[in-house]
């Protein structure tokens, strides 16, 4: 649990009540699901390395994303104390799929990434995909809700419609 009192596990799987304060809930069924990962520096003094990082890849990141006509959007975006770094992402379909094909287009992006991250998963994570599958998923707090104006479109149904244009 990365935070007291706030459930960062599918609130089903946690035994006993789930907190008031919980947002699990969903408006409609739609094909966007949305991860939404806190990571916790070793040390928040590193805050400012973990982002040049960052801009020094965006290219990168930016290209795989635009490869994998899946993913609605993504950003980084640091705490305003500097001591967890939270990946916001919207995609279609499931997240272990979704997490796979980040191993194999940006793996060497999350090695370098996680070497800020406290308790990281070993790496380099195209080694060990599973204890990265397993360690995104325990840092995704899934009980924050997703709203979509089109909740039934994929990245691939807008790519297609802008093609008409």
């Amino acid at each position: 649990m990365l935070f007291p009192g706030i459930v960062t596990t599918d609130p089903s799987s946690v035994p006993g009540p789930v907190p008031p304060y919980s947002l699990a809930f969903t408006l409609e069924p739609q094909v966007q699901n949305a991860l939404n990962l806190f990571l916790p520096l070793k040390n928040r003094v590193q805050m400012p390395a973990l982002l040049k990082l960052l801009a020094e890849t965006q290219t990168e990141v930016h290209e795989a994303l635009k490869s994998l006509h899946y993913v609605h959007f993504a950003r980084f975006l640091p705490s305003t104390d500097g001591s967890v770094l939270m990946v916001i992402t919207e995609y279609d379909g499931g997240l272990e799929s979704y997490i796979m094909d980040f191993v194999a287009v940006l793996g060497e992006t999350f090695t370098a990434v996680l070497q800020f991250i406290a308790d990281a998963p070993p790496l380099p994570v195209q080694s060990h995909a599973r204890e990265f599958t397993k360690f995104i998923m325990e840092h995704d707090l899934r009980q924050v809700g997703v709203w979509s104006a089109y909740p039934e479109i994929t990245v691939i149904d807008i790519l297609r419609g802008a093609r008409h244009l």
